[in-house]
């Protein structure tokens, strides 16, 4: 088991892969803080992609954080990812968001 952060400085308007989970590995998915940099309000979306299934699952949806605002989920509940899922991320047009993602992840077998 290995624990990790991925961080990214978001391009608005485009769906970005923040993580795909390594062949031969699963991942646990048990952080995700987004801020919001922005002078006004803006959107962020988020999605697991399930591999297995080539389904995109939206997470978040247009959610609005205002300046300076951020969202975290952790702590009491986790997504478990299987070799080639993903998790994306998209911010609204015109923003400048930030996010850090963290996983723990576990060789399979």
């Amino acid at each position: 088991m290995r624990e990790f952060s991925v961080g990214n400085n978001l391009t608005a308007n485009t769906k970005t892969t923040v993580y795909t989970v390594p062949t031969g590995y699963y991942a646990k998915w048990n952080l995700c803080y987004i801020v919001n940099n922005t002078g006004n309000n803006k959107t962020i979306s988020a999605w697991w992609y399930d591999a297995s299934a080539a389904t995109e699952i939206a997470v978040l949806s247009g959610y609005v954080l205002s300046p300076t605002q951020f969202i975290k989920f952790d702590g009491g509940a986790y997504v478990v990812l299987e070799e080639g899922d993903q998790i994306r991320l998209e911010s609204e047009s015109g923003s400048t968001m930030s996010a850090i993602n963290t996983f723990e992840l576990i060789r399979k077998g």
